[in-house]
């Protein structure tokens, strides 16, 4: 039977039973079970009573970080008094309060469990580094219910490398780079770390972001190896705190260097297609690529004889220095004699020719004392001297030419002698100086 009151309604569970010593032949009832429903209106019950609403209950069951920029998943349960999961009821999930709240709405499933998606957290970064989650269900059939909670949140930042893009051994490096948030806008107050180089060269300095987020220090005094790319890696990066993610950058600063070479003699002389003489430059320094002080040694040569080509004392050097870069490429040679086929007898003396480059400038002489055919002449010291020679061949005192791919170079010959008819050519004291990566 049910019984019905204003509150509870008793369900009792029984058995019949008939009992032949009652000798009435009239079954009695054995309850079995009985337990307590909210009310409703039964058939064989009196009175108006109509159907009580059942209390539900939330519980928050979904993530407990988000991040800014990225889905979150939300989910919650729905259970009636008695634990009993509530299904296909929709449950409100609401992300953060005013301006900024971002809401979804889920379905309960047979467990209770209604989950959806905020696809892209937009919440603010305040200073509790979380944000209120509010969760409804609006009612129906069973009484509304809400619960809230809150997620941890932080947000992603980015890293822009924005100080020096060419460096200098021996001179300071200011490094900087700008810090903002996942919408673009300033962090400060945040230390970056700069790292330049790598390995034993490390060279590392610290900064703190302004308040536009920009975060600069200085490496007092650069010392990197030259590679081949003549770059040096450079690193920046914020490790996060409670609020933000770490981000990092990096980017390859170039090295400024300078080239050189030096050298004393060189011939290549040919008559009819036959060669005649054949002197590959000496002594040489060799091609100098350096991102430091240095000075070459090479050993001065005291002489070459031939019938054709006679030197004495050529001595080539190159030296650079650091803090501003410089090179100078340094040739001499006491005494020369040519004496070849078609062109009269040259004879040079004291001839030192002399190339120097810094970044912004480039200098060169030539000081020499010269003969053509036992007759002294008088040479001017400009750049590019060219003095005519009998039957065709030319002679260029202080040949000046700029240096290929460099930023500021250039190659002085002391004596340049061009042969006619494609015969060769003698260059005697060559000086060359470079200066590379010397930026903006």
């Amino acid at each position: 039977m049910i019984c019905t009151n204003t509150d509870l309604s008793v369900v009792v569970v029984y058995v019949t039973h008939n009992d032949p010593r009652s000798g009435d032949g009239r079954p009695f009832g054995i309850i079995t079970a009985y337990f307590f429903l909210p009310c409703f209106q039964a058939a064989d019950c009196p009175g108006p009573e109509q159907p009580h609403k059942v209390d539900t209950a939330l519980t928050y069951t979904g993530a407990d970080s988000a991040v800014n920029g990225s889905p979150v998943s939300l989910s919650a349960k729905l259970t009636n008094d008695f634990g009993t999961p509530v299904n296909g009821r929709a449950v409100r999930i609401a992300l953060g309060t005013g301006a900024t709240q971002q809401t979804c709405t889920g379905t309960t499933t047979a467990s209770g469990t209604a989950t959806c998606t905020i696809g892209s957290v937009d919440q603010p970064q305040g200073a509790s580094n979380t944000v209120p989650v509010a969760v409804t269900f609006g009612g129906d059939d069973d009484n509304p219910s809400s619960t809230s909670a809150e997620l941890g949140l932080t947000s992603p930042t980015k890293l822009d490398y924005t100080g020096v893009t060419h460096l200098a051994n021996g001179t300071p490096a200011q490094l900087a780079a700008k810090l903002t948030d996942f919408h673009g806008d300033a962090l400060p107050g945040r230390s970056v770390r700069f790292v330049l180089g790598t390995g034993e060269d490390q060279q590392t300095c610290t900064g703190t972001t302004s308040a536009t987020g920009t975060a600069s220090c200085t490496v007092a005094l650069v010392d990197q190896p030259l590679t081949d790319s003549a770059t040096v890696p450079l690193h920046a990066s914020f490790a996060g705190d409670a609020g933000y993610l770490a981000s990092e950058t990096s980017a390859q600063l170039k090295l400024q260097y300078a080239t050189g070479r030096a050298y004393g003699v060189s011939a290549h002389v040919a008559l009819i297609g036959v060669p005649l003489l054949e002197i590959e430059p000496q002594p040489d320094t060799g091609t100098v690529r350096t991102a430091d002080a240095t000075t070459t040694d090479t050993p001065c040569s005291a002489e070459y004889n031939s019938p054709l080509l006679s030197v004495q004392k050529l001595c080539p050097k190159v030296t650079t220095t650091l803090a501003p870069g410089k090179v100078t490429a340094t040739s001499t040679v006491a005494q020369a004699r040519i004496g070849l086929p078609g062109v009269p007898v040259i004879e040079v003396s004291g001839l030192t020719a002399v190339s120097s480059s810094e970044c912004g400038r480039t200098t060169g002489s030539t000081t020499l004392t010269l003969k053509i055919a036992g007759v002294p002449v008088t040479v001017s010291g400009d750049p590019n001297t060219e003095i005519p020679l009998v039957g065709g061949g030319r002679l260029i005192a202080n040949e000046q030419l700029p240096s290929a791919g460099a930023d500021a170079g250039l190659k002085v010959n002391g004596v340049h002698l061009v042969l006619p008819a494609d015969g060769g050519e003698v260059v005697l004291a060559s000086a060359d100086s470079a200066m590379h990566n010397c930026g903006d």
